[in-house]
């Protein structure tokens, strides 16, 4: 790698760094039974993006490794979170999997990686997570190949609405305990000149939103035009 395709570390206050890995380190021993309600639009979104055997696939807030049971077994696969010991889980997980993934500590937000790396990323409940979702946006665009693709897959506002006043409302709390519920896709992929290029499908009741994206200037989609 170069000096040049690696990002310095975020300007995001150390304080929500510290406690962005804090809480995620204390809900890794629950965090299968916690996210087991989005197992089936994790499932989905993963379909959506149809991996291959051939793609160099880069999982972004890889949590206890829950995306790995729908990849291609024989991926290229690379995995990174915040926290050691859900980076620990994923390595368990992956080795339970008979699966070959390179899991390591890093922050999605400067990733240590080259330009053009990967063939598909995937940012399942992480750009609601992270303090700054349009450095992890940047970043994965930075890393994702010329005609690469983007799963995304998390908690949205609908486009073009403003968020309900239970959402905020709500939001101060969620924020603190795991995630905010206010966050905009659109804004977050238009500034790292990323597209959605799929009809984008919701789980629970609206709250969450899975799409493939691309880059803007990819050469044939495949995924035709996208539609709400």
């Amino acid at each position: 790698m170069t000096s040049d395709s690696v990002r310095s570390p975020t300007a995001s206050p150390g304080w929500m760094r510290w406690w962005n890995r804090t809480r995620y380190q204390l809900y890794a021993p629950i965090y299968d039974w916690l996210a087991r309600p989005l197992e089936e639009g994790r499932k989905r979104a993963i379909e959506q993006v149809a991996p291959s055997s051939d793609d160099r696939i880069l999982i972004l807030g890889s949590g206890p490794g829950s995306d790995l049971e729908y990849l291609p077994r024989e991926a290229e696969i690379t995995a990174v979170d915040v926290v050691p010991e859900m980076v620990r889980r994923t390595t368990s997980k992956a080795g339970a999997l008979n699966m070959n993934v390179d899991a390591q500590v890093g922050d999605v937000q400067a990733l240590p990686f080259e330009d053009d790396s990967f063939d598909v990323v995937l940012l399942h409940l992480i750009l609601s997570v992270v303090p700054d979702p349009k450095a992890a946006a940047a970043e994965a665009a930075r890393v994702l190949a010329s005609n690469g693709r983007v799963s995304i897959y998390d908690k949205f506002v609908p486009s073009g609405t403003e968020p309900s006043l239970l959402r905020k409302a709500l939001n101060p709390l969620a924020r603190f305990l795991f995630s905010d519920l206010t966050r905009e896709l659109d804004p977050l992929l238009s500034q790292a000149d990323l597209e959605v290029v799929t009809p984008r499908k919701s789980s629970l009741g609206g709250l969450y939103t899975a799409a493939v994206a691309r880059p803007i200037h990819a050469v044939d989609t495949g995924y035709g035009t996208a539609s709400e």
